[in-house]
């Protein structure tokens, strides 16, 4: 597993890591969910040794993440959110290119292509590629070095429904393959579609890591949330507020919170008994909406 303790990186007097620990399992698919600015990206960039930390250490399957840094990079690989291919290049001449500079095996370069569908387009030249398939190629690439762990750094950012379908179908076949993947996004419903394990981080600092059916069920059993037409006044009433349009109350508690809001001329839209989903518990305990 991934062993990462006390860990902390400051830019200036800005501290972009505090202290963070937190543990990342063998095999699984672990999300990093945190506001723009919560430290994500210094974390994955720590982890691929492109930065250092100020202190901390982080325990890579064994290894000393700092000492065995050309190591530790053999074994990881990082898809970016921009595309990394030539697009004047095919589809496989691209494969080709990355695929003789990693050294990769024939294996590693069946499975890269197979696993992400690239089988009908590899004569395609890249730059006609829709923008799903763009990123297939570029996820390829990544899977080139046969790597012990990915890091996607939101992969389906400006992709068609269907594209992101495939791809995150896709990352979950990796768990056969024994990797690892890190996955960070802006959308909560991949979280709760593909990670096992998610780590909310805030300000730098690891707020909660749990399993996500424990974080969307066992969390709020005994909540309800209660949808409202926008009010400005919510907050002076003295109700647990998760965002503008949404309260969440105690069963016991309901009753009174309903007169409460006719009280007050606050229309109902829905209640929702004894479940949530990852983003509103994620606005329930940082109080972000900017993910």
């Amino acid at each position: 597993m991934i062993k990462i303790k006390n860990l902390s990186k400051s830019y200036g007097e800005k501290k972009a890591l505090d202290n963070l620990s937190l543990e990342i399992q063998e095999g699984s698919i672990f999300g990093l969910l945190g506001v723009n600015g919560a430290g994500k990206t210094t974390l994955l960039s720590i982890l691929n040794g492109i930065i250092t930390q100020d202190s901390g250490t982080i325990e890579f399957f064994g290894l000393d993440a700092k000492k065995d840094i050309k190591k530790v990079k053999s074994l990881s690989s990082i898809i970016p959110q921009h595309l990394a291919f030539y697009e004047e290049l095919s589809v496989k001449e691209n494969l080709d290119f990355f695929a003789k500079v990693q050294n990769a095996k024939q294996e590693h370069y069946d499975k890269a292509i197979e696993v992400n569908s690239l089988e009908k387009i590899l004569s395609q030249k890249a730059s006609t590629l829709s923008g799903g398939q763009k990123r297939r190629l570029n996820i390829a690439i990544g899977l080139l070095n046969n790597p012990k762990v990915i890091y996607f750094d939101e992969p389906t950012v400006g992709i068609d429904p269907k594209s992101r379908n495939e791809i995150l179908d896709s990352i979950k076949e990796y768990k056969n393959f024994g990797i690892t993947v890190v996955y960070t996004s802006h959308y909560m419903n991949e979280i709760e579609k593909i990670c096992d394990e998610v780590a909310i981080i805030s300000q730098g600092k690891l707020i909660e890591q749990d399993r996500v059916e424990n974080l969307i069920t066992n969390r709020s059993s005994e909540s309800i949330s209660i949808e409202v037409i926008y009010s400005d006044n919510l907050e002076s009433l003295g109700l647990n507020v998760i965002n503008e349009t949404t309260i969440q109350t105690k069963e016991s508690e309901l009753f009174a919170t309903l007169e409460l809001c006719k009280k007050h001329n606050i229309s109902i839209k829905q209640i929702n008994y004894g479940s949530t989903n990852l983003e509103k518990y994620f606005l329930k305990i940082t109080g972000d909406c900017d993910v």
